[in-house]
């Protein structure tokens, strides 16, 4: 009876969110490689599922919904609904101390990494907004999805901080947007 009552629980979330470009669910067993600080139980110990979310940006910023108040709304929307079935959930904003909205978003289906280490989702690139929301109940993962990056290293040739696929770079000159532009996906 549980798991009917997760699914009809997945279900709707789903529902809720389909407003949103691509969504998708992540459990906790997707990210045991994951040391403590980088895990999300470090930020919510209950941890046992994520509920992920992007939009592409018509404007051409990283990181930026089209339309904030409706993205808080949408998200508050699944947590109340969370909450009315007796779990908790807490969002995830983009600044999270050593915690990767990439990862996040891989681990839930909706895209994988690129050589610039953002995550690249079908059809929007490299110019998802990603948002997130951690929750105690064992939802339905997503199927994870494989091999969304081309490989045709626009995004590498135009970064500012770094010259090797997936190398780490001086972040304080990241966020220059080039990227976004170039990448074909």
């Amino acid at each position: 009876m549980k798991d009917n009552k997760n699914e009809e629980i997945s279900r709707k979330i789903l529902e809720k969110l389909d407003v949103f470009d691509v969504v998708g669910i992540a459990t906790k067993e997707r990210f045991s490689d994951l040391e403590n600080g980088r895990h999300p139980a470090s930020i919510f110990p209950e941890f046992e599922s994520a509920i992920v979310f992007a939009e592409g940006n018509e404007s051409g910023e990283m990181g930026v919904f089209n339309d904030i108040f409706s993205t808080i709304a949408a998200q508050n929307d699944v947590i109340d609904h969370l909450n009315e079935n007796g779990f908790k959930a807490i969002p995830i904003e983009p600044d999270e101390m050593g915690f990767s909205l990439v990862r996040l978003g891989i681990e839930a289906g909706l895209g994988g990494i690129s050589p610039v280490d953002s995550l690249v989702i079908e059809g929007l690139g490299l110019t998802g907004a990603i948002s997130a929301i951690l929750t105690d109940a064992k939802l339905i993962p997503s199927e994870k999805k494989e091999n969304v990056c081309i490989n045709c290293m626009k995004c590498l040739k135009v970064c500012p901080i770094r010259t090797i696929p997936n190398a780490k770079g001086d972040l304080s000159k990241c966020a220059c947007g080039k990227c976004v532009n170039v990448c074909p996906v």
